[in-house]
């Protein structure tokens, strides 16, 4: 596996996010280049809520032993776990189920909210260090696309999902 560290790999990605999100001015946080894409502000909600609501969610059903068993990990899990490679591909809210729709969907913070949202998010995450370390990598939980990976696996993943968004957040902080 590629990630060593995975909290300290987060650590300093997010770290480096919240530093950018302090220094956007108001105008270019909340610019929307069409009404099919989102702000900066959008970008960084959504962040949020794929790690709260799935991503750490899985990570933990694999610290409980609660497995949800699917299919092998796959070639695409091992480009990126593996790898550290991260196809170049857009995906669309729609190809996912609704109930996932709804909670990975942004809200439009206010700046105040989501500055300090970000950094309990960062303090939070960091947090789980210990289970990680603690963690038997022999328990998987399954993910749609990648099929089964385990806590460390399913931790990196919000690290992953970062860098996943990085070219839309410099698209969007060159507009």
């Amino acid at each position: 596996m590629f990630h060593k560290n995975p909290v300290s790999t987060f650590k300093k990605r997010s770290e480096k996010w919240y530093l950018d999100l302090k220094n956007y001015n108001q105008e270019s946080l909340y610019y929307k280049p069409s009404s099919d894409q989102w702000s900066l502000a959008e970008l960084y909600d959504h962040i949020m809520r794929v790690a709260k609501t799935y991503q750490l969610p899985n990570f933990h059903k694999c610290i409980k032993n609660d497995i949800k068993n699917g299919k092998p990990k796959n070639g695409a899990a091992y480009l990126i776990f593996n790898l550290n490679i991260i196809p170049s591909r857009n995906i669309k809210m729609e190809s996912f189920p609704s109930k996932i729709v709804v909670d990975f969907t942004p809200e439009i913070l206010e700046r105040d909210r989501l500055e300090n949202n970000f950094k309990e998010f960062i303090t939070e995450t960091v947090s789980m260090g210990d289970l990680i370390k603690n963690c038997d990598t022999k328990i998987k939980h399954n993910h749609p696309f990648f099929g089964m990976i385990n806590a460390i696996e399913w931790f990196s993943l919000i690290e992953i999902h970062m860098r996943h968004h990085e070219r839309q957040k410099k698209r969007l902080e060159s507009i």
